[in-house]
């Protein structure tokens, strides 16, 4: 009995992992997996957008950010960066919804400013080269399989001189394997040093707890 309700709990933590990358609207482990992501008030991520400010950014930046979830850090962006563009990619059709429905949102998507995609990022060719001089993405670098190929087509989009952001929990190490595919960060930096950013590192940890994360930074050459 054991043994079997040992299996059914890891059975149920691969389930909720899943839906924690992409939440199945009308299901169950779905919603709870909303309800966990919605929980607080994006301390985390909202700091993490307060890094990118704290380094060199053009003015009116054009910024794409990979997962934003229920729009904590995408909120910060607006109002910290104030971009001239910005292209919000979040596969999950439950979170799209609610960032199309927030009215803290609709002035930006009805100008235009913002456009919400569900593509893949490993395929982003609506966004042309050359174009964009910020990727930000917090808690999502574990998902991304292969990483190298997603690191190719960031480095594509990138401006030379653009920056890529990542936001990483130490915690994330121990999730289901896997869906939580990449999390040994020095691998992490390797590859991207691969795909040709420069001034790739690791900053120190910030925050404290449930919301301790490490910033993985790099910068597309000019």
């Amino acid at each position: 009995n054991r043994i079997r309700t040992k299996e059914l709990f890891r059975k149920m933590g691969s389930a909720l992992a899943k839906q924690l990358r992409a939440p199945t609207p009308g299901s169950c482990m779905g919603w709870i997996a909303q309800k966990i992501m919605s929980m607080g008030n994006g301390a985390d991520s909202i700091d993490a957008v307060s890094q990118i400010v704290s380094a060199v950014v053009p003015e009116n930046p054009v910024i794409v950010e990979i997962g934003p979830g229920v729009g904590f850090s995408l909120r910060e962006i607006f109002k910290t960066l104030s971009p001239s563009r910005v292209y919000a990619n979040e596969i999950s059709t439950a979170f799209r919804d609610k960032i199309a429905a927030d009215k803290d949102f609709a002035s930006f998507i009805d100008s235009g400013v913002l456009s919400l995609h569900s593509d893949d990022a490993k395929d982003l060719s609506f966004i042309p080269d050359n174009s964009v001089d910020i990727v930000f993405a917090f808690n999502v670098i574990y998902f991304l399989d292969p990483l190298s190929i997603y690191l190719q087509e960031l480095y594509r989009i990138l401006k030379p001189g653009g920056s890529v952001n990542f936001g990483v929990k130490n915690m994330a190490k121990d999730l289901e394997k896997t869906v939580y595919i990449n999390t040994n960060w020095d691998v992490c930096l390797e590859e991207m040093k691969s795909a040709g950013f420069t001034d790739v590192e690791a900053k120190g940890e910030r925050l404290e707890g449930p919301t301790a994360y490490i910033p993985l930074v790099g910068t597309k050459p000019k």
